[in-house]
């Protein structure tokens, strides 16, 4: 039986929304569960102060009105979106009522700082639905994800962009890579994807053959085949000096469909001067990635 019973996907935007909320329905007709699509309107009066300092009232109040009106469209476009995906899906609003333990979809929608409303809203979801940032949007979708994950204590899912979002229903991830490397972050991934062991033909562990990352997997295969799922290692060697060029390498070589992985397991500083695999992986990933921190 899942333990997946409420998804909160998040949708900044139309066009990021479209991405989390097609990935969030394929899992929700999967684990037959509620999924909550969320929508932060910003909050232009937030921006007053430094509007007030550069400029004089009427073009600070020309400023806020754009910015309203900007504000007003985005929901529009984001709540247009989740009609026709909720129409496509053959669902309604339930308005927050759902029925416990049934497929069903609600629209939500809240006035403030996305990442702070993030965390705090999504820390009662079983799993988080985002977009992977792309381009367009990857400042601001990078700080709602890292508040998703950092800040909600709730595994996260980044949905990929384009087509292959559309066929994300849990039966198709047959092989389901692991990057181990003992971290407790690693760890509560692996605990988070259980669900999905459950109907994958195979795990793969991938082992990074490099010091820092190096953590033995005998207690993981172990862990693992006690569940019923059947597990075998990958070495995997760095390739460039880039840890997560090699595993994306390796995914792409095992024919992957999923990722799982523990987020930001390097201390801040590791990060600034030897770079994020967790950021590599966000920014390259071609398959949807299940993190933890």
């Amino acid at each position: 039986m899942s333990d997946i019973k409420n998804l909160v996907a998040i949708a900044s935007d139309a066009s990021s929304g479209e991405v989390a909320v097609r990935a969030a329905l394929s899992l929700a007709r999967r684990f037959d569960c509620h999924l909550d699509v969320l929508h932060v309107r910003s909050d232009p009066t937030a921006a007053l102060p430094l509007v007030g300092e550069a400029m004089s009232g009427a073009a600070g109040a020309e400023m806020m009105e754009l910015a309203e009106k900007q504000t007003d469209r985005r929901g529009q476009d984001a709540r247009a979106m989740f009609d026709r995906l909720s129409a496509e899906a053959g669902l309604s609003d339930d308005a927050g009522n759902p029925l416990e333990g049934k497929l069903g979809i609600s629209w939500i929608e809240e006035t403030g700082v996305e990442e702070q409303i993030v965390a705090s809203r999504a820390c009662r979801a079983d799993m988080i639905v985002i977009a992977r940032p792309t381009a367009d949007n990857e400042t601001s979708a990078l700080m709602t994800l890292n508040a998703a994950l950092m800040q909600s204590g709730r595994p996260v899912w980044a949905a990929p962009p384009g087509a292959k979002a559309a066929n994300m229903d849990a039966e198709n991830f047959k092989r389901i890579a692991v990057f181990w490397n003992g971290s407790v972050e690693a760890t509560r991934a692996v605990a988070a994807a259980q669900p999905f062991f459950a109907a994958a033909e195979e795990v793969v562990i991938l082992r990074v053959e490099e010091e820092e990352w190096f953590a033995p997997t005998e207690d993981l295969e172990a862990y693992l085949t006690r569940h019923n799922t059947k597990a075998v290692v990958c070495k995997v060697l760095p390739r460039e000096g880039r840890t997560g060029r090699a595993l994306l390498a390796a995914t792409s070589e095992i024919n992957a469909d999923l990722m799982v992985m523990g987020a930001y397991t390097r201390s801040k500083l590791r990060q600034l001067i030897l770079g994020s695999v967790t950021g590599y992986v966000m920014h390259e990933a071609t398959l949807p990635v299940l993190m933890s921190h």
